[in-house]
């Protein structure tokens, strides 16, 4: 008995200290130096959400993979995204939420304009579903 409350008392005191010591799941990122045109973003979540985005126009694609399983990147379609004529430096952002996907952003920096991601499904004439996912403006 004297052993069980012995083990159950350094349980206590040293579990949340081992507890720490754990790697998190959390997805390794970098930081995009401020001057740079292009950087990838991969919500916690899912890998389906990895997206590469053109920081000075803000155009999106997002990552995909081939018929014959290989990655690649799928424009996505904005709307209401701005024309720049002649874009010099990097204005938007993407930020993505480890709650939910519904929780994805991006902003114009520049007009503090915003758009969220959005699913919309749909059939293939073979009566397949699909899904496709676009950037529609945020209600401000």
């Amino acid at each position: 008995m004297k052993c069980l409350v012995l083990t159950g008392f350094f349980l206590l005191v040293f579990g949340s200290h081992l507890q720490a010591q754990e790697p998190s799941d959390i997805h390794q990122h970098t930081v995009a130096p401020s001057n740079a045109r292009f950087e990838i973003v991969q919500s916690e979540l899912a890998a389906k959400w990895t997206f590469r985005l053109d920081r000075v126009t803000g155009h999106v694609a997002q990552l995909v993979h081939t018929k014959d399983d290989e990655p690649a990147w799928e424009e996505m379609r904005v709307i209401g995204i701005p024309y720049i004529p002649s874009p010099t430096r990097p204005r938007f952002q993407i930020f993505t939420s480890g709650v939910a996907a519904r929780h994805t952003f991006m902003i114009d920096t520049d007009e503090v304009k915003t758009w969220v991601i959005v699913t919309n499904k749909g059939k293939n004439e073979d009566g397949t579903e699909y899904e496709t996912s676009l950037w529609q403006p945020f209600a401000e």
